[in-house]
């Protein structure tokens, strides 16, 4: 039974997330998860419970690094076992199909834990050195995060919505088009660059840089966003309501 659902979901997988649209990190986190999807499936957990738990594991990573010296290492783990868990989620999703609901919920835990836990980085650093420039970047990134991944599906579904209405097809993930390796690229980076503040958490001024260039990235591909889907919102949803 395992080695049939295994199948299924590596070729879903294989169709759905493809190496060239995904960063490279996480396509060999994505290809990993495939080997845990049958378990959740026959084990039949729904994938909103895996959303409710991995918003927790997420939360949990969080408090690690912001209240525990001590457990920062492990909190950065934990933080990339939650990108692993997703990725089982959404397997397990397309495995059974996946609701709108769901996605909702994924997409508002993605936004949260994402931003909260690159600010719980910099307010580590902040009430650690007293490094007001890392403390204010991080809370403009945190801002800026959330907004990236909001806008994202909040474009799409406009644009699902407007095509549905006049009868048109325009793309509503203009980023798989436009753009596509460049913020590739920016994921990769942010990803690395956060494995790596687990060797030099000792090493105040190189924490320090790898901190700065995060939050930088961070802005660049929010603020790129937000300019791009700014551009095709009013090229794709400027008609008139019905």
């Amino acid at each position: 039974m395992y080695h049939k659902i295994y199948k299924k979901v590596l070729k879903f997988n294989q169709t759905s997330r493809p190496f060239i649209n995904s960063p490279i990190i996480e396509f060999f986190i994505n290809r990993l998860s495939n080997f845990f999807v049958p378990f959740f499936i026959i084990l039949n957990v729904r994938p909103n419970t895996i959303t409710i738990i991995n918003f927790f594991l997420g939360l949990i990573s969080i408090f690690f690094i912001l209240f525990d010296e001590r457990l920062f290492t492990y909190g950065i783990i934990l933080f990339f076992l939650t990108i692993l868990i997703d990725n089982i989620d959404g397997g397990v999703a397309r495995y059974t199909k996946k609701t709108f609901f769901g996605k909702f919920i994924d997409s508002l835990s993605d936004a949260v834990i994402y931003s909260l836990f690159y600010f719980s980085i910099a307010l580590n650093f902040f009430i650690l050195n007293y490094n007001l420039l890392v403390f204010c970047l991080g809370i403009i990134s945190c801002f800026f995060i959330l907004i990236e991944i909001l806008i994202l599906d909040k474009f799409s579904s406009l644009v699902r919505w407007c095509n549905q209405e006049n009868k048109l097809n325009n793309l509503p993930y203009i980023r798989k088009k436009y753009y596509l390796r460049f913020f590739l690229i920016i994921r990769d980076l942010i990803l690395l660059l956060t494995l790596l503040l687990i060797f030099l958490k000792n090493e105040v001024f190189n924490f320090y840089i790898i901190i700065i260039t995060i939050n930088c990235l961070w802005l660049i591909s929010s603020l790129s966003n937000i300019v791009l889907h700014l551009y095709y919102g009013k090229k794709y949803l400027d008609f008139v309501k019905k």
